[in-house]
């Protein structure tokens, strides 16, 4: 069997976005052999999960928590995700309101098949998230991309999306803290756009899978709107918050008949997560030192990588605001982001991330994740300078 025998679905989530990753799997099989790579790709950083956590998910083993749970979570941690979320939104937020899902990319995936179909369109920000095109597009939908500004430090721009705004506009989904620029979104302009998604019966969609990496200020969210969370979405988990990247559980939080479509779609799709996985999740959500924790680890690790990146002239980036990573133009060189990413693993060993898979204009980009302790970080920081300025000497002759 070829593959014109298989659904239209296969070509929608397996698009340019989907190869993103190549350079970062090449480095990963030169690990596994034995070669001293840094990595710096994918967003799963060195950081291990706080022992309490794991220590729950032991014990509710033991205990027996390894059957089935009910399709949209168990109650208990529904209830804590809830909590959870009335201490970052404010207002009155029910467990009905959540559902639990294998991590922020299930709970978003979800979401869109839930909200959207062939016919309709989502306005996306670029850069993106690479895995947002097959979200979106999986259940037919068109996706629509409106290009944020790098002079603008990729800022919301409320004047864009609204000019992309169609008759055809179901949803529109943003990212904030933004993986992979850094930037973090105003208060007043999430308020703004969410209030115009209201009105305007559009659907807003927030992943905030680093909600909890926000350098200066608290984390800024658009359904910090009490009044409009009839048509507002969010997504989070604590795979960022609490290293639990592995563990693959996060949660949708939104409105009744939204989190009733969910869970019939759980029962369809995944038929519940892991009960002792919920259970060390419950744990993780009252656990507030680690998640500061490690948001000053980040905080300085970015420091660290940025300081020594700022050594060269011909590297562009704006220092990220959130989230784990920078966005950097490496036009000067000449290079496309995929000869910069493949040129400097194989003469620097380095692992980052292309930026083509973030979006069209994003192809003479890279991104650097800022993922491992900062003496590395700045041995990095130093072999991409140097990779940098030979490419330029190359240029130049």
């Amino acid at each position: 069997m070829n593959k014109t025998n298989l659904s239209s679905l296969v070509n929608r989530i397996s698009g340019p976005a989907s190869e993103a990753w190549a350079v970062g799997d090449m480095a990963t099989k030169r690990i596994q052999a034995g070669d001293d790579i840094i990595h710096l790709g994918v967003g799963d950083p060195d950081l291990d999960t706080p022992a309490a956590v794991s220590d729950a998910a032991i014990d509710a083993i033991n205990s027996g928590k390894t059957h089935y749970s009910l399709l949209a979570g168990e109650p208990d941690l529904r209830s804590g995700v809830a909590e959870h979320a009335m201490t970052l939104y404010g207002g009155h937020i029910s467990a009905e309101n959540t559902v639990i899902f294998s991590g922020t990319q299930g709970a978003l995936f979800a979401s869109f098949l839930c909200l959207t179909e062939a016919g309709d369109e989502v306005i996306v920000p670029e850069p993106f998230y690479s895995t947002y095109p097959a979200v979106v597009t999986a259940g037919g939908a068109t996706m629509v991309s409106v290009i944020f500004e790098k002079s603008e430090g990729y800022t919301l721009n409320l004047d864009k999306i609204k000019a992309a705004v169609t008759d055809k506009t179901k949803a529109i989904l943003i990212n904030s803290p933004s993986n992979p620029s850094g930037a973090v979104f105003d208060q007043q302009t999430l308020n703004d756009l969410a209030q115009y998604c209201h009105e305007n019966s559009i659907w807003l969609v927030s992943d905030e899978v680093y909600w909890s990496v926000t350098f200066e200020g608290e984390h800024t969210s658009a359904y910090k709107n009490e009044q409009y969370r009839s048509t507002t979405i969010v997504v989070n988990s604590l795979s960022k918050s609490h290293a639990m990247t592995g563990w693959r559980v996060g949660w949708a939080i939104g409105p009744d008949e939204f989190t009733e479509a969910l869970t019939a779609l759980s029962q369809a799709l995944q038929f519940g997560v892991n009960q002792f996985v919920q259970t060390a999740a419950i744990v993780a959500l009252k656990d507030t030192e680690s998640a500061e924790k490690f948001r000053n680890i980040f905080r300085e690790r970015r420091n660290a990588l940025c300081d020594g990146l700022k050594k060269s002239n011909h590297l562009s980036f704006s220092i990220p605001k959130g989230g784990m990573f920078a966005l950097v133009d490496i036009s000067s060189t000449g290079l496309s982001g995929r000869e910069f990413a493949e040129g400097l693993l194989a003469q620097e060993d380095i692992a980052i991330v292309p930026g083509f898979g973030f979006g069209p204009s994003m192809v003479n980009t890279v991104r650097i994740g800022f993922l491992c302790g900062e003496e590395l970080l700045k041995t990095a920081a130093r072999r991409i300078v140097r990779f940098t300025e030979s490419k330029m000497r190359e240029k130049a002759d």
